[in-house]
């Protein structure tokens, strides 16, 4: 949870431009929160690479998975994680993006 508060509240709504790509992090107002990396698309649009919507149980601090969305793989994944296998995918990527967010943001 260290590293996910780290995250949280050393990023914001506005996409930040570091080394390789466009993070951001948007908050909901409800708990709920969306983690994106990002590249430059076509006419001047950000193709998520993934964006992961979870919410943080106020209490026990425990994360659902709400959408995953990577719009530069092929084929496109957007789903609402609801199998096993698809919150343990969402876990697994959601391990390395929230790694991939700290360690930028670590050596900046």
């Amino acid at each position: 949870m260290d590293q996910l508060e780290f995250v949280l509240t050393h990023f914001g709504a506005s996409r930040e431009y570091l080394d390789n790509g466009y993070y951001r992090v948007q908050d909901f107002g409800d708990g709920s929160y969306e983690l994106e990396f990002s590249t430059a698309g076509y006419c001047s649009t950000f193709d998520s690479h993934p964006a992961i919507k979870f919410r943080i149980d106020a209490e026990t601090k425990a994360v659902t998975f709400l959408l995953y969305r990577d719009m530069v793989v092929s084929p496109i994944k957007f789903f609402k994680p609801e199998s096993e296998a698809d919150i343990t995918f969402v876990q697994g990527r959601f391990d390395q993006l929230l790694a991939k967010f700290h360690q930028v943001k670590q050596a900046t």
